[in-house]
């Protein structure tokens, strides 16, 4: 079978901390033709996407190799499945990039799902989940978020709303006398909307990633934060430690289940602190090689069977 990733840059990840290539991995060893491309790769052409990919060449311990052939141009309606791997920011480019791959969908399984990709914003889809949600606004206008901010009488987290691994994203007050000029810059002055959120204590309760996988939760990690942030992502410092799966984490992903897969949200990460549910990642989330860290847990054939499944093998 033909399967082919959409990423990001290779030149610099590093394998353990690289989901994608372990899943890329999984699926060479089992015999099937793996390629990647990134979105500047992508065109259209002739009644099809295609993209100049690569053959993937993986070393388990020295990651992406380069290719000594040059990129070819694939039809992407000829390949069996294609895995949206492109990490944020959301921005125009990435859109149009869901939107070529979604002319294939009927033909191609593409995972996660194009559309469900671009309607479910990682920050913003969480609260569909109301109950779980902590206290949340939305705006562009810095006077309206000040005013919530106030009403609130609590510490607040501010984020922008297209951005991954804790980029942009601050916490303040009603107190705090940078607040006007904090949410002018998150706004890019009244611009961008920002999601503001009664802050919850990643000190307190830790950053718990749970992966789920065709609506079924796989495992999960906890992150706590360094002692000069308060933000728990790898990615700035924070720590990975072994968590459970409880009987809780378990009710939350059964009741998110239905609307994840009518979205085609197959492969996605949660964030929950406490009792909240803060992120739904479904653009390229992390946490295989954490798992495998932490738990000898190797999650990419858990992923590879669940592909040759849909692909009929």
């Amino acid at each position: 079978m033909k399967i082919s990733f959409l990423l990001y840059p290779t030149h610099n990840v590093k394998v353990n901390e690289d989901s994608s290539f372990w899943m890329m991995l999984e699926l060479q060893k089992r015999g099937h033709e793996v390629s990647y491309f990134e979105s500047k790769d992508l065109f259209w052409a002739d009644a099809a996407p295609r993209a100049y990919a690569a053959s993937a060449r993986l070393n388990a311990q020295k990651g992406y190799l380069p290719s000594p052939l040059s990129k070819h141009p694939v039809n992407l309606a000829g390949v069996d499945c294609i895995f949206i791997r492109k990490e944020p920011p959301f921005d125009a480019d990435y859109l149009y990039a869901l939107q070529l791959l979604e002319n294939i969908r009927d033909t191609v399984f593409v995972l996660n799902d194009p559309a469900g990709i671009a309607v479910c914003n990682e920050k913003l889809f969480s609260l569909r989940f109301k109950k779980y949600a902590p206290e949340s606004f939305v705006t562009e206008n810095p006077e309206r978020a000040r005013a919530f901010i106030a009403s609130l009488k609590a510490k607040v987290i501010v984020k922008p709303l297209n951005e991954k691994g804790g980029v942009g994203i601050v916490a303040t007050s009603c107190g705090d006398r940078n607040l006007a000029s904090l949410l002018h810059s998150a706004t890019h002055s009244g611009r961008e909307k920002v999601i503001i959120q009664r802050f919850v204590s990643a000190d307190r309760y830790g950053d718990k990633r749970i992966i789920i996988l065709n609506g079924e939760p796989l495992g999960a990690f906890l992150r706590r934060p360094p002692r000069h942030d308060f933000r728990a992502n790898l990615s700035t410092g924070g720590s990975m430690h072994k968590a459970p799966l409880t009987a809780w984490d378990k009710k939350l992903v059964c009741e998110m289940a239905p609307l994840l897969l009518k979205h085609g949200l197959y492969f996605v990460g949660i964030d929950v602190i406490g009792r909240y549910l803060t992120e739904v990642n479904v653009t390229s989330p992390a946490g295989i090689p954490e798992l495998h860290s932490l738990n000898k847990l190797r999650l990419e054939k858990k992923v590879a069977d669940f592909i040759e499944r849909r692909l009929g093998l």
